[in-house]
């Protein structure tokens, strides 16, 4: 085996550019790596937890991450048991990144029976109509309030009840969530 010192000049200068393009060709990837990282570190897009009012369940809201920078505009929501074991999940994101949903509020009810969303389109469709979606730990299925927006008026009062407004009339309207009717709402799969 010939070390580098027994290389004839030719090939130690060969060498020498291969170890040079090598070693800048790395430290672009370091670089480019470093960069994406910090871009999506910078977003502040990272999965937010809601703890039920019980303590028992946790609401996680992740974005989709289907399309770089726009994370935020599509969401799935886990919900999970102590201990981190999922219980429901919900992908609102769409295929282009511009047909989903994604989460601008969310709380849980106090009675800690619903976890309460106002979405948003991602593809700014329907600016005015904000769909008002939620979990019922009762039937551990995903729902849409079916006539109503949460685009000027969301708040959640004791026990479960959600203020928002009547669609399209845009009139202040209060729903029970215990209370709701099967016409009132639309199951999400």
């Amino acid at each position: 085996m010939l070390g580098m010192g027994s290389l004839p000049k030719r090939s130690r200068v060969g060498t020498l550019r291969l170890t040079s393009w090598i070693r800048r060709s790395f430290g672009l990837s370091l670089l480019v790596s470093a960069t994406v990282l910090v871009a999506y570190a910078g977003s502040g897009e990272r999965p937010k937890e809601f703890k039920s009012p019980d303590a028992k369940l946790t609401a996680v809201v992740t974005p989709a991450d289907k399309k770089r920078g726009f994370e935020k505009y599509e969401s799935r929501i886990s919900i999970l048991r102590s201990g981190g074991v999922q219980v429901s999940m919900h992908d609102f994101s769409s295929e282009d990144g511009e047909h989903g949903y994604g989460v601008d509020q969310a709380q849980w009810t106090p009675d800690s029976q619903y976890f309460v969303c106002q979405m948003r389109n991602s593809g700014g469709h329907s600016p005015m109509y904000a769909p008002v979606v939620f979990w019922s730990r009762k039937t551990n299925h995903f729902y849409q309030l079916n006539d109503y927006t949460a685009d000027r008026t969301f708040s959640i009062a004791a026990p479960n009840t959600v203020n928002v407004d009547s669609w399209p009339g845009l009139a202040p309207a209060t729903v029970s969530l215990g209370g709701v009717k099967e016409r009132q709402v639309t199951e999400l799969r």
